[in-house]
């Protein structure tokens, strides 16, 4: 049996968005909060701006109930995101509906923001959350990009990625300090990084679906191509598979990685770049919810991990001891300015289910990167308070740890 989000299955049909949208003060985007322009990146054919809109919370059930996605919130969202200069939008058949809320968001603005004045990034390969839900035949990913097309009514993609590759890939590594992979020749051969070919049918599968992507390329239908997923050892190997194989990937994003957590992207940007990568994307500076008062959404992986788990509460009573709370510390860091080789700017996608937090997260981004009304005292104490919470998570032996992807439960 298919997955319900395989481009073979039945497809949900949802209405458009009703007209006109409300326009409260919420609505409205003050000067503060309005983005600086990105960091051009000449070998990228599409502008990134310096925050990416996650639309995973557009989906039934992954941030929000199925009853507030389908309400006019979204498409407010999109529309104050793109009046803040956050012009770019990351959404997944995963998440679905998102592809459609998106979609109908973007057609209720359009008189406003034609589809020239924004990036829409979408995925491909993964339709349910368990490793049998991932379908990578070229046929396949085609059939993805296509019904993507229609949903997001548009001709054109900005760029695709191969979801969540561990999925796929041959072996992919086990929870631990991935860092090790780039220290020495026996951290790179621990992680199969001096791997020229495949290793098996799962690298082989994802180079074909590269080649599907590729196709589309060719054909306009994308105008750069992706992968994204957790193990960045794993990313970096495809990379330099690929690369090998004379057809370097544009685009790698990966998620919780440069977070006060876990902080492991910056040292890997270099060897991103070295196997032909010109844009890496990051994603989830609050670890998906894990760096919240809340702990985030039950799947976390990193609920399986109770030191982990525990260590992220103990910093939620260390910070509000502070007169701080573990959102804003994490913010601080995640929202720090990451600059590749090539000069361009490490966007970061962040995710929203309201105007109130789209908001929090504008004023957040303009006093990390000194916007108007930024506080330098302010600004010293957070990087205090950040000090010894990482000194916490490292007493505890779970900084720097990425968890195990796919986990077990997704086996």
């Amino acid at each position: 049996m298919l997955p319900a989000n395989h481009p073979y299955s039945p497809e949900e049909v949802l209405p458009p968005v009703p007209l006109p949208l409300p326009s409260e003060e919420a609505d409205a985007i003050p000067v503060s909060e309005v983005l600086s322009p990105p960091l051009p990146n000449p070998a990228l054919a599409v502008s990134l701006p310096r925050l990416i809109l996650g639309c995973g919370p557009f989906g039934y059930g992954i941030y929000a109930p199925a009853e507030e996605v389908r309400t006019t919130m979204p498409a407010r969202i999109v529309r104050a995101a793109l009046r803040a200069g956050m012009t770019a939008f990351d959404t997944a058949p995963h998440y679905h509906p998102s592809e459609m809320i998106l979609g109908h968001a973007l057609a209720a603005v359009r008189d406003e923001y034609p589809r020239e004045s924004y990036v829409l990034i979408t995925k491909a390969g993964k339709y349910g959350a368990k490793l049998a839900d991932h379908d990578y035949a070229p046929e396949v990913i085609r059939a993805s990009v296509e019904r993507s097309l229609r949903r997001l009514q548009t001709d054109y993609l900005d760029v695709v990625y191969l979801h969540d590759v561990e999925f796929i890939a041959d072996a992919p590594p086990a929870q631990g300090t991935h860092l090790d992979a780039l220290a020495d020749d026996a951290g790179a051969a621990k992680y199969h990084l001096n791997a020229h070919t495949p290793l098996g049918a799962g690298d082989e599968a994802v180079l074909a679906a590269l080649g599907a992507l590729r196709d589309l390329k060719v054909q306009g239908k994308i105008r750069a191509i992706g992968m994204a997923g957790y193990p960045l050892p794993t990313l970096l190997r495809l990379c330099r598979l690929a690369q090998a194989a004379g057809h370097a990937v544009d685009v790698v994003q990966s998620y919780a990685h440069q977070t006060v957590l876990c902080s492991t992207l910056a040292p890997f940007l270099p060897a991103f770049e070295a196997a032909g990568v010109v844009q890496v994307v990051n994603a989830a500076p609050l670890s998906m919810g894990l760096l919240t008062s809340h702990g985030g959404p039950d799947w976390h992986p990193a609920k399986y991990i109770p030191a982990m788990y525990e260590a992220t509460r103990e910093a939620v009573v260390l910070a509000r001891e502070c007169g701080s709370s573990i959102e804003d510390v994490a913010c601080a860091f995640g929202y720090r300015p990451l600059t590749m080789g090539n000069g361009a700017n490490v966007p970061v996608v962040i995710g929203c289910t309201d105007l109130a937090q789209l908001h929090a997260t504008l004023r957040a981004y303009a006093e990390v990167n000194g916007g108007i009304g930024s506080d330098a005292t302010e600004a010293t104490k957070a990087r205090e308070i950040e000090e010894a919470m990482v000194k916490l998570f490292q007493e505890r032996g779970v900084h720097n740890v990425s968890w195990r992807s796919p986990a077990p439960k997704d086996m």
